[in-house]
This record gives structure tokens, sequence and C-alpha cells, in this order.
């Protein structure tokens, strides 16, 4: 099974870091402890003292790293003799299985999840708060606060962001160049206008690409956006509503059924999330959304790294250009003990420090490209230390805030993607008909005992 989209994000996000645990999930499971307080019903040892041996574990995709990343790991062992790192390889989901390790008492210590699985882990109350830590932090006063209010409940700070990166329109800028086009489109009309311009069924180049095959909720929710709607709602008192049936899906869907109508993207519907990434390496694409941190992906796929240009997301009929804020924090496990968690914060401390953020970004750069990234302190600049195209600064700067992926998109992100695929499988089909079909199912099969599970744990 592939991982989720978010999972697959994250790990381009920290693809050099030494751990992960995120994922989106299906998973509905019951709360295992309270998330309204600052102490773990499971805590123990918590007299040990913070010098006294301790061993941390880690949940790995991977055992490959890099001489940069030996290196920082070295470094952070050498200035903390007394931890030892138990480093467990985790295929396949491990943002899943921390969940469900969290019942079963053998969860890692801390793990790097992504930022649309930390309001099910904080409902879930398996997080620890960090707010005592993040008070005594020395980077307290320059980080920045829309990360402290984005993971904030109840006063309590349950995750400490690693980075971020937003959704662009990526394209390629030797393609616009051939054809005369001199700006990005700026809206749905232009897109498409554009794309027709940058299509060309004989040299297999086609001007939109789509997500077809997979996880199509995850690009058709910025259209939906764009369109001045969302697929569902979060009520006050946490409960979900959906909304597929909201004019602002079916216009978004009607605009996916016109770009695949007029054959303005890819003609293979099967090309996976991968494929796409490597046809716009290779000039196959010449548009699709895009995230700052895949630049280093497509230049180790053969992209010229000064031929990929970023650019807003062409705004929808609400006028409007609004894209995501997508990214990882790390978070400690509330159920280990406080030894672990000591030992656990020291880890974040380092490895979300200044000094390794540097490392990372150089080592990145010596490899052909720098991601357009942003950290979450208010004083750090990416180009002061790298080369970054001076192009990227001032979309990311207007891109900056962006918003989280729609609620409860880790349980119900499949009834859209099935929805979308039919739609784009079939440009005939009725967006209204399929959608109001998904949402009754959706209900029907999760929604109603998600809801009721919130509800129960009030």
């Amino acid at each position: 099974m592939f991982k989720k989209a978010t999972a697959l994000l994250t790990a381009t996000l920290i693809a050099s870091m030494a751990f992960t645990g995120c994922a989106s999930t299906n998973t509905t499971s019951t709360p295992t402890a309270d998330p309204n307080t600052n102490q773990s019903s499971t805590n123990s040892d918590d007299s040990t003292s913070q010098d006294d041996p301790v061993t941390l574990t880690l949940w790995l995709t991977s055992r490959e790293q890099d001489d940069v990343e030996e290196s920082i790991e070295e470094e952070f062992l050498k200035r903390n003799p007394n931890i030892k790192l138990n480093k467990v390889i985790k295929e396949g989901d491990p943002g899943n299985e921390f969940y469900q390790a969290v019942a079963a008492g053998n969860a890692p210590d801390l793990v790097s999840t992504s930022f649309t699985m930390m309001d099910k882990y904080i409902n879930a109350g398996i997080l620890e708060p960090l707010n005592t830590y993040f008070d005594n932090w020395d980077e307290k006063d320059s980080y920045n606060p829309l990360y402290v209010d984005r993971f904030t409940k109840n006063d309590n700070l349950y995750g400490i962001t690693i980075l971020s990166s937003t959704f662009y329109l990526g394209y390629n800028k030797a393609l616009f160049e051939e054809a005369g086009i001199t700006a990005a489109p700026t809206t749905w009309d232009e897109a498409f206008d554009v794309a027709k311009k940058l299509t060309n069924p004989d040299k297999q180049q086609y001007g939109y690409g789509v997500l077809s095959s997979q996880w199509t909720e995850w690009f058709f929710q910025y259209y939906v956006w764009q369109a001045g709607g969302d697929l569902t709602v979060q009520n006050p008192d946490g409960t979900l509503e959906l909304t597929f049936t909201d004019p602002a899906v079916i216009q978004a869907a009607e605009y996916y059924q016109q770009l695949k109508r007029e054959k303005v993207m890819q003609a293979d519907l099967t090309l996976t999330f991968d494929d796409m990434i490597q046809q716009f390496a290779q000039g196959k694409l010449a548009m699709m959304p895009f995230a700052g941190d895949w630049i280093s992906w497509a230049t180790s796929l053969g992209a010229d790294p000064d031929n990929i240009g970023l650019a807003l997301l062409p705004a929808g009929p609400s006028g409007k250009s609004v894209t995501t804020d997508l990214g990882a924090c790390y978070v400690i496990n509330a159920t280990t003990t406080q030894v672990q968690k000591d030992a656990a914060w020291k880890y974040i401390e380092y490895y979300t420090s200044r000094e390794v953020i540097e490392k990372r970004l150089k080592n990145l750069e010596s490899k052909g490209a720098v991601n357009a990234v942003t950290y979450p302190y208010t004083d750090f600049d990416i180009s002061s230390i790298t080369s970054l195209n001076p192009e990227y600064a001032p979309v990311i700067e207007a891109a900056r805030g962006g918003r989280l992926e729609f609620y409860g998109k880790d349980i119900i992100g499949t009834y859209v993607d099935r929805v979308v695929q039919k739609l784009l499988s079939d440009p005939n089909a009725d967006p209204l008909v399929e959608f109001t079909a998904a949402q009754e199912a959706a209900y029907k099969e999760v929604v109603n005992e998600f809801n009721k599970a919130i509800l129960e744990n009030k």
C-alpha cells in the first residue's frame, strides 16, 4: 500500500532526517489519554536524573544517511553522552503504526508527523504538552507565533514545527519562453489558455498536470478553495460536517473535466504522483501544483533548477489564490517516561537548531538546488545562507500563512479521491450526482462513527 499523500510530502520535506511518523490514515481509534492535561497517565521514572543513561527510541523509514547527516547525529551524541539512539526501521505507514503502537504500549518516544495528522493526534491525547520545554527554550522569542497558535489546544502546545512547504503553481520557464508566454497565469481561465498553447501531443507534452490515479483529493482541494468553498467543516464541538455538494466543489470538478475534455492535461490517467514529478522534470508537463520542497527532487531527476518557475496558484471563481501550509512537527509520545521525554526534547532542540538547519541547507545546495521552504523562525533567511533563486522570495512571502488541509481528510479523503478519478475518466459524468452519493456513503461508513467518538470523549 502506498503512503498517503501527506506522508509523501512530509517525507520529501525531511528526506534527510533520521526518522518519521507521518501519514494520513483511516483510523478512528478510541483516544488513549486525556489531551487536556499536562501530565500523561502512564509517566514513570520521573525522579531519574537527566544525566543517567537513557535510550531514545526512534522510527526510521531508512538506515541510509549521507556524510552530513552522520556528522549531525555524531555531534548530537557527543553533546549528549547519556543518550543512546534506538533506531527502528518501520516500512509502509509509520504514522498509522505510531497511533496504534501507543495503545499497544510499544510506540517510539518521539516522531515527526505531518501537519495534517496533528489534530487527530492531539484529540487522541497521545502527544505530550511541550509548554514547559518551550517556555525555557532559547529560541522561544524568535519562534513564529503562527506555529505556536496552530498547534496549541486548550493552552497546550503539542508540536514544534521542523519546516513547512507551501503549494505553488510550478511551471517550466523554457517552455513558456518558447511559446512566447511572458508571465505565469493568475486565473483559471488564463491557466486553461496557457495550457492549450503548451500542449503538443506529438511531443507527449501537456500544458497541465493533474493527479488522476491516486490521492486526487490532495490537489483537488486547492481548486475547491480557489472557488471559494471547502470539502468539510469542523463544527465548534469538533465534529465533522461534509460539504461535498458545495457549489465550489462542483465548480472545481467542472474545471477538472474541462481540462480533460479539452485534452490539455496529461493523456495518461494512470500516472502516479512520482510519475508526474518525473514528467515535469523532463518537460512533459508544463505546469502543475508544485510544493516548494520539490525543487531539489525535480533537479535530481534532470530538471534545470533555473528553469523551474514558481507562482501563486491561479485564482478561481472566488477571485482569490488560496494555498496550503504543509510541513512536519516534532512531537513527543505522551505515554513514555519523563526521562525519555526530556531526552526527546534535547533531540528536538538540537535538530531544529540554526546550526543543523544551515548544515542541511548547504548540503542540499551542494547537490544542485535549494528548496523554497520556510522555517518557523521569524529572523531566519535562507537566501543569506544559500543561493536560493531570488525570484522565489516574493512568491514565498506572498504565499506565507497558507491554511491547513481540509478537516477530516485522514478519514474521508478516499471518498473524494474516488469521485475525482471517476469524473476524470468520464468527463460527461455529473459531479453533483457523484459527490452526493459519495457524501452519503462517507457519513454512513465513517463520519457518523467518527462524530460519535468525538462527542463521547468530550
